[in-house]
């Protein structure tokens, strides 16, 4: 198939162009200096659309930026391949989009109407290299100083490519949580380090239901305890 991948050279989106490589990747990034706002949208297949503004913190300082780059942006996607199978990606922070204005842009693209379209409520995505400033890039580089209490459903970057190639075969519609259905405490990664209180405007918890996912044939090949051993941590964790 063509495939459009928006947000192509991002964190899941470069791992993504790779793992797809067995079809045509046309791809839209601000990183080339194209922007899914702005740019010509292609005739394809298939539409993967992870472009976006990410960041819960920045939301807060800026929130026009998110709604522009996240429910904009989406909106326009969505409008114009009215006609094409759209998978893009939500958060499993929509779920408390009271909370900051990221989760509140991520909830309101799921209400943007589309008749072959998926949610992919993504959890909190790792690997082995990681967004600049997310917990698991500094935490590799020795540059984590502090944990919380928070609580999250970590799910490798592999296995959400591994869930995206599944969602291309299949023909459901809908929303779906993309987690490995269990949930860590932070502070457990790194139990060396100070415990400081998480923001209220984070949810305190998150962990994926994957019924449905499961259902389709997919099965997460990585745990966190996979992870953190492959990268000599001395760490055992509890899941829950």
């Amino acid at each position: 198939m063509k495939v459009l991948i928006t947000g192509h050279k991002g964190f899941i989106g470069s791992h993504l162009t790779k793992h797809l490589s067995h079809h045509e990747i046309v791809g839209i990034d601000i990183n080339d200096q194209s922007n899914v706002l702005t740019a010509d949208l292609p005739d394809v297949d298939l539409v993967i659309h992870l472009a976006g503004k990410g960041g819960v913190r920045e939301s807060l300082n800026n929130p026009k930026i998110y709604w522009d780059n996240n429910v904009v942006a989406s909106q326009r996607i969505l409008q114009h391949y009215t006609n094409t199978r759209v998978l893009y990606a939500s958060s499993s922070s929509q779920y408390e989009p009271w909370l900051n204005p990221y989760a509140a842009s991520k909830h309101i693209i799921e209400s943007i109407p589309h008749s072959n379209c998926v949610a992919m409520r993504f959890h909190t995505v790792y690997g082995d290299v990681n967004r600049p400033g997310m917990f698991f890039d500094l935490l590799l580089q020795g540059k984590l100083e502090y944990v919380t209490e928070h609580r999250r459903d970590f799910i490798h970057v592999d296995d959400v490519c591994s869930a995206i190639e599944i969602l291309i075969q299949n023909n459901y519609k809908g929303a779906i949580d993309i987690g490995t259905g269990e949930s860590i405490y932070v502070m457990d990664i790194a139990p060396n380090l100070p415990i400081r209180k998480g923001s209220d405007l984070e949810r305190m918890s998150s962990k994926a239901d994957t019924t449905l996912l499961k259902s389709m044939g997919w099965q997460s090949k990585w745990t966190v305890q996979k992870f953190l051993d492959q990268h000599e941590f001395d760490v055992k964790l509890k899941v829950y």
